[in-house]
């Protein structure tokens, strides 16, 4: 007997956890995630800094401008606070998990 009440009771919960994620899509409410935002972080910091240096190439003066206006350090904090406001908007594991509403 106890075995047909937990098989039962497992049943119920299992159509009732697809059952509220029916009733959710039907109400236009789901999530997104978002997969890869580090990778996509780093990417995009790398190329920056990639074309930062290779500037010095075109423009013999240009090192010296860039180290007057701390370019650099400019391009680091803003890299520091995209990924803090990653961070505080829910990334874990490299995906952004979000709620949506249609």
């Amino acid at each position: 007997m106890n075995m047909f009440i937990a098989a039962l009771l497992g049943g119920l919960v299992q159509v009732a956890g697809s059952l509220v994620g029916r009733v959710l899509l039907s109400l236009g409410i789901g999530f997104v995630v978002f997969n890869g935002v580090d990778a996509a972080l780093s990417s995009v910091k790398t190329a920056a800094f990639a074309q930062l240096a290779s500037a010095s190439s075109v423009v013999p003066q240009i090192e010296r401008f860039l180290g007057v206006f701390q370019v650099g350090t400019c391009f680091n904090i803003l890299f520091s606070a995209w990924a803090s406001r990653l961070v505080l908007a829910g990334i874990s594991g490299g995906a952004l998990k979000r709620m949506v509403l249609k």
